[in-house]
């Protein structure tokens, strides 16, 4: 059986799922529907090379399930998202240790974190876009070629670290000075 693979925007294979027949219908009309468990959609996106799987592409709220969560549903292990992972917080900012000029460091949901309209809630996948913002709180006085140094500094540790490349699909940084 042949599987369709898509594009994603940022280049990456996604795998299409659909949570019903209708869904299906409504996005390929002739297509034939064949019922999976999640678990088995997410090896067949492994197994494909897709890092994505995108529920209900081309409804009213496309769902992007990312490779770490991925990954969890193959294995039929929880999954934690990255913004609101205990460990993988305290790793980065152990990271950040070597680094003085930050206060603070924030993990939160990225702009790739879809939010529920009128309720204000998340949905823990979700849309375009990283999926974590790390919020940086960084003494004054830094001028832009140090602030260049600390954040490559950082993206290199972090990427140097196994649970972060384990637990992480995509990042965003924002920067704020230091409240005194």
């Amino acid at each position: 059986m042949a599987l369709v693979t898509l594009k994603a925007a940022d280049g990456r294979t996604a795998m299409p799922a659909f949570s019903s027949a209708n869904a299906l219908a409504a996005w390929h009309p002739q297509a034939r529907p064949v019922a999976v468990y999640a678990a088995r959609a997410a090896l067949s996106a492994v197994a494909e090379g897709a890092e994505l799987l995108v529920l209900d592409p081309g409804s009213e709220v496309t769902f992007v399930v990312r490779r770490p969560a991925v990954w969890a549903l193959a294995q039929q292990r929880e999954w934690i998202p990255s913004y609101t992972d205990a460990a993988l917080a305290a790793e980065m900012a152990e990271a950040t240790a070597v680094f003085p000029a930050v206060r603070k460091l924030a993990l939160l949901p990225g702009s790739g974190v879809a939010v529920l309209s009128g309720t204000g809630g998340t949905l823990t996948g979700g849309g375009a876009g990283p999926e974590l913002q790390v919020l940086l709180h960084l003494e004054d006085g830094l001028d832009a070629p140090a602030v260049q140094d600390l954040v490559s500094g950082l993206q290199q540790a972090w990427s140097r670290n196994v649970l972060f490349g384990e637990r992480v699909d995509s990042i965003e940084i924002k920067l704020r000075r230091a409240a005194h």
